[in-house]
């Protein structure tokens, strides 16, 4: 008697269930994954950081007024070495001081206006990225102005700073008072207790209806051609002691064609121009400049990173108040607000973590040592804010890692039993060419598109005013059609359509287990909201670890449909066949 040999494969509607249900499966992953990784930008903002919860420190001593009225310029995505074509910038350089300044990681632009103009970098001001929309409850510069009675104006052909820095009417001190505050013991080295805030606020400023008004006495937006010269020139002809000049054009040149380009100088060179237009006639023996960048941008455009290139930024001071040819070289964008804050004699920013540049200031001693002495105090302060803030954060984190991980290692031991039960049921088969060649094909070429164009895993790959998913779905696509060549190329060799599912529901086993189980990792030890920023790196890890998970589910079924496809067109050319 003739012992029948069992099948390889299970009836071909056995093997269809399988690829179906592992499709079912790759969908909620792909789900979650998109909405892990559409939320990612928006996580990293905080819309009440710790310091929005209490009180800023505000310096009651006076301090000598040192210039009648500032002119704070701000060209968006100048880079350091690229300022120096500038005639008009360096006609101020040699009338005053020249140095350079560091731009804040993230090295994106909202971030930095607020750096600036608060003295908070962006890992304590809760703005991150470009897409943060609600106002900014931080003590600026603007609101030290007002206290103390001087107007305020800006121009610019970029809209975002009235925007950024909306306040209800009324006092902004009142408005924090009811947002249950931070207790904290400065002499306390423990922990301490960072309770959760109420957050009347924060809706009133989402609020259609709430009465917002601008923190600027005179806003003026201006995009058209020679718009800012303009809207610039009438603030200098008006009577505000404190401007800000926002340029944005240099910025769009730099994402357009990089910083090394000719269109990039051309507009740096143009809005040098229109500041030389607007400044060029000021009174420099009565009136200050200061002007700066957001950020630079690497030559083949772009920002978000820690580049050197980008990082570095130009820092010129000049006139009033100002000692020409000082020098130092530990600058940063927090030092802004405060230096400006003692040319007009005003405190500093009471949320600041900056200092006052004293060294480039013609401050007596006495003068300089009380607003050191201010300065201290007030990081003090604002520092022990912050780590209390973090601190509370990592053992938030701490606490729920566990659960997490256990969670994660619970649903490979399940997709582990899964595969084992399948292949029992010879529903799913591996190939060794699917697991050396196919599956590993999506994340060569993933990672290594994101290493070389997406410049080494640095943000700065980022496209102005982009997301960082939507950027990854275009390296992520490319992948997933090498992989789906790939996967066709071992599935060549089987003959019938179950054998060929089989293999292929063994190539998306494997995709999904290793994206998923990753992504699942990386939500352990990485979970939203980020009081810490990530690193550089993490920061393109964490959404590129999400868009891995939906190519894959998304590869599953492009995998199938093009084996239901083949195996369509074979049975009815094998039909076609058999009637001819």
């Amino acid at each position: 008697m003739t012992r029948l040999e069992r099948p390889v494969t299970a009836p071909t509607r056995q093997v269809v269930a399988a690829a179906l249900a592992l499709l079912v499966l790759g969908t909620v992953g792909a789900i979650q994954a998109g909405f892990a990784g559409s939320s990612f930008m928006f996580d990293l903002e905080q819309v009440q950081p710790a310091l929005a919860r209490v009180s800023p420190v505000i310096d009651p001593a006076p301090v000598p007024r040192l210039a009648r009225r500032v002119y704070l310029v701000v060209i968006d995505g100048l880079r350091a070495d690229r300022s120096y074509e500038l005639p008009f910038l360096d006609d101020l350089r040699r009338r005053g001081v020249d140095i350079e300044a560091a731009s804040h990681y993230p090295t994106w632009s909202r971030p930095n206006y607020v750096a600036i103009l608060t003295g908070v970098p962006p890992s304590a001001s809760g703005v991150r990225t470009n897409h943060h929309a609600t106002p900014v409850l931080l003590d600026s510069l603007m609101d030290r102005a007002r206290s103390a009675g001087l107007r305020v104006a800006t121009a610019t052909d970029y809209d975002v700073l009235p925007r950024l820095f909306l306040r209800r009417r009324g006092d902004l001190h009142k408005q924090r008072a009811e947002i249950e505050p931070i207790e904290i013991d400065i002499d306390d080295e423990g922990a301490s207790e960072v309770a959760a805030p109420r957050d009347p606020v924060a809706r009133a400023v989402r609020d259609p209806d709430a009465d917002l008004m601008s923190p600027f006495d005179d806003a003026r937006y201006a995009p058209w051609p020679g718009g800012f010269s303009e809207a610039s020139a009438a603030l200098v002809a008006g009577d505000a002691e404190l401007v800000v000049l926002l340029v944005g054009a240099v910025d769009l040149a730099g994402h357009s064609t990089g910083a090394g380009s000719e269109p990039y100088r051309d507009a740096a060179l143009a809005a040098d121009h229109a500041l030389e237009k607007a400044l060029g006639r000021i009174d420099l023996s009565r009136d200050a400049v200061v002007i700066t960048a957001d950020h630079g941008h690497t030559n083949r455009g772009g920002h978000g990173g820690l580049e050197p290139e980008v990082v570095t930024v130009p820092l010129v001071l000049a006139g009033a108040g100002v000692r020409p040819g000082a020098t130092l070289f530990d600058a940063r964008l927090i030092d802004v607000s405060p230096t400006v804050a003692a040319l007009l004699g005003i405190p500093a920013p009471g949320h600041g973590l900056g200092r006052t540049l004293t060294e480039l200031l013609a401050l007596d001693d006495e003068a300089a040592r009380r607003v050191s002495a201010a300065d201290r105090t007030r990081t003090f302060v604002n520092e022990r804010i912050v780590e209390l803030a973090e601190e509370r954060a990592d053992s938030d984190v701490l606490e729920d890692r566990a659960w997490r991980i256990a969670l994660v290692a619970g649903g490979a031991l399940f997709g582990t039993l899964l595969a084992v039960l399948l292949i029992k049921r010879r529903v799913l088969r591996f190939d060794v060419r699917a697991l050396v060649v196919s599956v590993p094909a999506f994340f060569v070429v993933y990672a290594g598109l994101i290493g070389l164009v997406g410049q080494r895993f640095s943000p700065s790959f980022l496209p102005a005013q982009g997301h960082i998913a939507s950027t990854l779905v275009k390296y992520g696509s490319a992948a997933m059609l090498v992989q789906l060549f790939a996967s066709m190329w071992v599935l060549r060799s089987y003959r019938t359509l179950g054998e060929r599912l089989a293999a292929a529901n063994g190539i998306a086993w494997f995709g999904l287990t290793l994206s998923m189980t990753t992504a699942g990792l990386v939500w352990a030890f990485f979970p939203p909201p980020f009081v810490s920023l990530p690193s550089p790196t993490w920061l393109v890890v964490i959404p590129a670890v999400e868009v891995a998970v939906a190519c894959a589910a998304v590869n599953v079924a492009l995998t199938l449909f093009v084996e239901v496809a083949i195996f369509v067109q074979r049975a009815w050319q094998r039909d076609h066949v058999t009637l001819d």
